[in-house]
């Protein structure tokens, strides 16, 4: 019994020593910790990136040359007039005029030896910037409407005068331009008018003059197979988390997709999907150039200008941003504006909502196509001129465009004219002259 409390004594220190040995090993150790990823789904782009030049397009480019109108509105020679303009500088920006009457708008489209783009909206002179270089920054705080060039001085003096145009503030602006090499422009841009469409001027008493072709147009209609773009791609783009984003199908015609504080709506139907994120409404003032810059950045970064988009028009106030589609130069409509138009709004410091089409117009039927022809401008004035209590001089515009009518399974793209007054289309048809107009909102 002697040696019990030896041994007890033996073994508390042996557990005191393990102890500190098995402390010293739990502080000391270090496990190989296995890297836990985030899940990131990956965000595919739904079309191929576009430049400011793409969506800064006029809708018209007229000429005046020898007491004549000539105009078009074809993608290869306002990609031959922009190759050129990117490689301009302008300079010696001063206000011409700053109460201009429609009088003299006139009168400047008139003169010899110019050339007119005419735009759909109020382009702001800081976003055309990543188009046409200006030398002085401090000059862009404005936008324009008309871009007019007058090529008098180009083969004598190598220079261009440019004059920007705002029909809405009674602005204009001048500067000059020296060219890089003027006989290439004069032979690739301007020699090339003379067979360009005849257009006629359509006068109106102390009013903007409306331009028109004078004689009939032969345009194509085409078909094309009813495609669309997965909705789910955008849902990838436009939600924060898509990993926790529920789809509610609610009828065969509609689906919503929500993660608890955005919404985006399919319209199966109509193919237009609506997205929106109650929190980021605002109506804190944006500049236009930043507007546009947003605006142009988010649909940009996923591919979002999936055909020829166009700037048509922006509402600062409320801070919507609208791109029509066009085709072949033409712009489209149809009875259900929406489908023809990306609509993004922008909020506090990101997107409110976004609004567009999902369908895809990759390539016509080529036994679908037929040649149609279209009364002329001229004839068309005339018709309307006639029609009684109709206001003329209200409209705005008078364009070619198409009307795009969807069936089960394809959709059609048929030539029309369309007259635009206060921001709403109406359609004419061959058939419709003489008869009751087709109104679109």
């Amino acid at each position: 019994m002697k040696y019990v409390e030896q041994i007890k004594s033996f073994i508390l220190a042996f557990l005191v020593f393990l102890s500190v040995v098995l402390t010293l090993i739990i502080w000391n150790y270090q496990p190989d910790y296995e890297l836990i990823e985030e899940t990131q789904v990956e965000e595919v782009p739904i079309g191929g990136p576009k430049q400011y030049q793409d969506i800064l397009k006029p809708y018209r480019v007229l000429f005046r040359e020898n007491d004549a109108f000539t105009g078009t509105v074809s993608n290869s020679v306002l990609n031959e007039f922009y190759s050129n303009l990117i490689t301009w500088q302008v300079q010696g920006i001063k206000l011409l005029n700053n109460s201009i009457t429609d009088t003299k708008v006139n009168e400047q489209l008139s003169i010899n030896n110019r050339v007119t783009l005419f735009f759909n909206e109020e382009i702001p002179m800081q976003s055309f910037s990543n188009v046409l270089t200006f030398a002085d920054k401090d000059q862009l705080d404005t936008s324009f409407t008309h871009l007019i060039i007058d090529w008098s001085n180009a083969e004598q003096y190598d220079q261009l005068q440019l004059l920007f145009l705002n029909t809405e503030q009674r602005i204009l602006l001048q500067g000059y331009v020296n060219l890089p090499d003027s006989q290439r422009f004069l032979a690739q841009v301007i020699q090339p008018s003379q067979n360009y469409t005849s257009y006629i001027e359509v006068e109106r008493d102390a009013m903007r003059s409306l331009y028109v072709p004078k004689d009939a147009i032969e345009a194509t209609k085409y078909t094309y197979l009813d495609d669309e773009i997965s909705p789910e791609n955008f849902k990838n783009i436009v939600f924060t988390d898509p990993t926790i984003v529920q789809r509610n199908v609610e009828n065969e015609q509609s689906d919503k997709y929500t993660d608890g504080t955005s919404l985006m709506t399919v319209d199966r139907q109509n193919r237009i999907l609506n997205y929106v994120y109650p929190p980021a409404e605002s109506i804190a003032p944006i500049p236009a150039s930043k507007l546009l810059s947003e605006s142009f950045d988010f649909v940009n970064d996923h591919g979002g200008f999936t055909a020829d988009f166009r700037l048509s028009s922006m509402n600062i106030e409320k801070h919507n941003m609208v791109y029509q589609l066009f085709l072949q130069g033409y712009p489209v409509y149809s009875s259900n504006i929406t489908t023809t138009q990306i609509i993004t709004t922008w909020g506090e410091n990101r997107l409110f909502r976004y609004r567009r089409p999902y369908y895809s117009l990759e390539g016509d039927i080529p036994n679908e196509r037929s040649v149609q022809s279209l009364p002329s401008g001229e004839a068309v004035v005339k018709y309307l001129r006639n029609l009684e209590d109709y206001p003329f001089d209200e409209i705005d515009e008078i364009v070619m465009g198409y009307f795009l009518m969807q069936n089960p399974d394809s959709y059609i793209l048929e030539p029309s004219w369309f007259v635009i007054s206060n921001n709403a289309r109406t359609r004419l048809t061959p058939e419709q002259i003489g008869g009751v107009m087709n109104g679109l909102e």
